[in-house]
């Protein structure tokens, strides 16, 4: 399949980050540029990534900085992606995001200073795509995978100040409790935040905590958001890979064919030791099928096989569907 590809998260910034000397064109990562020519990846989205923690804004410093370096040290490869971009030449496109508010919020600042900062780095980047409020466990802003802790008053404070910020919150990391009380707040306060999960799966297929609950990604879906196909083994299944099809195949089940898009969180597997803790039944963190961003045209023609889906669906899934919501309600 030919169809250009946009990817809602990569953790390419934290690689670059981690040690000294590291380039975009390392394979290591599994979404190095070469990679991502291969795949025809038009447009990657880079997560500004923390774990919450004493030196989690000074993390989120450094990979801002490297995403801005990217930008300007390599003009040939990568250029921002903003609503006039040509996708149609030979250069990656870029887009960052939060994933974990840490990254830019440490847990005992006034809350004002945050939202200054933020403003800052979102005038700076002129596009943010989405913010992940927390990531495993819980922060100042509400429960993350894996904790019983919903929405925080500084949760709903950061909330209303997203609204008709042109920037997506992100449930791919949130509690069930958390996911569901930011869409009450949405509703009850009347806020206008587009809603997506940019790389998760559907727990009904295979029941893990990061996989989205029926409730929820119905919830994305009827409110004309977005979610990303997560291709991190452990989400997809214990030892099958053909299972990312039925991921796929229940996603349209849902009425997702206007949402599902790919989220694929390519990461090098030594930078993240305590994944392996976490899931010790995974023998491996990718399949080899989807090792890196140079598997999506086979992907697709899986996709088309297994499910005989139309160019028009494959298309959408591939990158239509991201860029609809991107240019209505992103740039």
């Amino acid at each position: 399949m030919s169809f250009p590809i946009i990817d809602l998260h990569s953790d390419l910034l934290s690689y670059l980050t981690h040690k000294d000397g590291r380039l975009p064109d390392d394979s290591l990562s599994r979404n190095s540029f070469p990679q991502m020519q291969a795949g025809n990846v038009a447009v990657q989205t880079l997560a500004i990534f923390s774990r919450t923690a004493e030196s989690s804004v000074e993390q989120g410093k450094k990979q801002l900085h490297h995403f801005q370096h990217l930008l300007t040290a390599y003009p040939d490869r990568f250029a921002a992606l903003t609503h006039q971009s040509n996708l149609s030449l030979p250069r990656v496109h870029l887009i960052a995001a939060f994933e974990n508010a840490s990254a830019f919020a440490s847990e005992t600042e006034p809350l004002d200073a945050i939202l200054s900062r933020l403003q800052k780095i979102h005038d700076a980047l002129g596009s943010l795509f989405y913010i992940t409020l927390t990531w495993d466990g819980e922060n100042r802003f509400g429960g993350g995978v894996g904790s019983s802790a919903g929405l925080k008053p500084d949760g709903e404070q950061l909330l209303h100040w997203l609204s008709n910020k042109r920037i997506a919150v992100d449930l791919s990391h949130t509690s069930d409790r958390f996911a569901s009380e930011i869409i009450e707040c949405i509703d009850k306060k009347s806020l206008h935040i587009p809603l997506i999960a940019s790389h998760s799966n559907f727990r009904s297929v295979t029941d893990k905590l990061r996989n989205l609950p029926d409730a929820i990604a119905q919830e994305i879906i009827r409110r004309q958001g977005l979610i990303g196909i997560n291709l991190f083994a452990p989400f997809i299944h214990k030892s099958d890979a053909s299972a990312l099809i039925r991921h796929v195949e229940y996603g349209l089940s849902l009425g997702g064919e206007n949402a599902l898009c790919f989220g694929a969180d390519f990461f090098c597997d030594t930078d993240f030791p305590m994944i392996k803790q976490k899931y010790p039944e995974a023998p491996f963190f990718f399949f080899e099928e989807y090792k890196n961003s140079s598997t999506y045209p086979s992907i697709l023609a899986s996709l088309e096989q297994r499910l005989r889906l139309s160019s028009e669906k494959l298309h959408a899934i591939a990158s239509k569907n991201a860029l609809d919501f991107l240019k209505k309600r992103i740039l």
